[in-house]
């Protein structure tokens, strides 16, 4: 209660106090907050409308939201905070924003507690078969020159996906939430690197301290084959904890327990566990930046595939005007294995690269348009599996 009220008088003294050159848009923002934290909810309304007149922001929908739950609309509050949900925003305040969907949806005698989304993408890949970087390797002690084949060769590729997810309330403080999805990826000239990935989870939500923490518990399983034919399954159970530290600060404790099959290799059959943790703060309202830090630990049939990895990462995600969205990322993963494999000298010692950067329009009508890159750099002090590539790709999805 203490923490409400120091928010009260920030947001109230700083509209009280805003600069005579103050824009409209913080004006109206700082106001609307004021008012919603003294339950004035048709001025916050009024505000809030306004201000989605003069910009979008998925954050603005979702204080209308707000406003309109406060005021019993729950209809109209429900709509808000679907509007926001199909932002994409981060997994956070896309749970965040489930809450407040639960909350109005407990209103309404039939309710809707499903959400869903499809997308049809045109991928550049720069090397689809995932050839070395280098021709000259070594295996058995001995020097070894890779055959044009095996060489990095780029390609074209039609990627779809399909996801839904329900989230049903059981009772004020839990909710059940089962997510499924279907992913195809199929290359123009190299049909080995095709693949087919069926996934589903599904697990309790618990709310913790009237929302401010919410633990989840999925358990999912997921098929996956590559080329055409059978390659792995798996089982996860990725427990976590997200805590709203702040209205700007989010905290999200992870862990995770993996058993990975493989059809035709069953040497690299591996249990994986993992510990995380991320923090997400909100700058001024529009932009996120998160850091993250991740250890994982491997253990498979043969000791060759065991190891030990490090990731290490930070994203930037935030509104531009014309209804665009932008999010870049970058990931760094320090991979240790245990033992040397039967052609190697030495135990393989990976640095794995991730960066991203990616575009989105919003064009109305729940479709979006975004253009994406990413730029895969493995490092490793076993020739053959140092790897790069880039992939570029354009996008068109349609939520529900």
């Amino acid at each position: 209660m203490a923490a409400e009220a120091n928010s009260v008088r920030s947001y109230c003294s700083e509209a009280a106090s805003l600069p005579v050159d103050a824009s409209k848009s913080d004006s109206l923002y700082v106001s609307g907050e004021c008012a919603l934290e003294h339950k004035q909810y048709q001025a916050a309304i009024q505000l809030f409308s306004e201000l989605l007149g003069l910009e979008f922001n998925p954050v603005y929908q979702a204080e209308l939201g707000r406003a309109y739950l406060g005021a019993q609309q729950y209809e109209r509050a429900r709509e808000q905070f679907l509007l926001a949900l199909q932002s994409n925003p981060p997994d956070d305040a896309r749970k965040l924003l489930l809450i407040f969907i639960q909350m109005a949806e407990q209103q309404r005698t039939q309710a809707r507690d499903w959400f869903a989304s499809v997308s049809i993408s045109a991928i550049h890949d720069t090397n689809a078969n995932n050839g070395p970087k280098n021709a000259n390797v070594t295996l058995f002690n001995l020097p070894f020159i890779m055959n044009e084949v095996s060489m990095p060769k780029s390609d074209w590729a039609t990627h779809a996906q399909a996801s839904a997810v329900q989230n049903k309330a059981l009772n004020n403080t839990v909710s059940w939430q089962t997510d499924a999805s279907v992913d195809l990826l199929d290359y123009t000239t190299y049909h080995s690197s095709n693949t087919r990935q069926i996934a589903v989870d599904s697990g309790p939500h618990l709310a913790i301290k009237s929302g401010v923490m919410d633990l989840y518990l999925p358990a999912g399983m997921t098929r996956m084959t590559l080329g055409g034919m059978g390659y792995t399954t798996q089982a996860s159970f990725l427990p976590q904890i997200s805590h709203l530290v702040t209205k700007s600060d989010l905290l999200v404790y992870s862990a995770g327990l993996t058993r990975t099959l493989y059809d035709t290799n069953t040497p690299r059959d591996v249990t994986s566990s993992s510990l995380g943790l991320s923090w997400q703060h909100v700058l001024g309202n529009l932009w996120t930046v998160a850091p993250l830090v991740r250890i994982t630990s491997e253990h498979a049939r043969s000791n060759s595939f065991d190891n030990f990895a490090t990731t290490a990462g930070l994203s930037l995600s935030g509104n531009l005007p014309w209804g665009l969205r932008f999010s870049a990322s970058s990931l760094y993963t320090w991979a240790n294995y245990k033992a040397p494999e039967a052609w190697a000298s030495m135990p393989r010692r990976d640095i794995r690269r991730n960066n991203s950067l990616s575009l989105t329009k919003d064009l109305g009508g729940g479709y979006y348009a975004s253009l994406s890159f990413a730029d895969l750099d493995t490092s490793s002090n076993l020739e053959l599996y140092a790897t790069a590539k880039q992939q570029f790709q354009l996008q068109i999805s349609k939520a529900f």
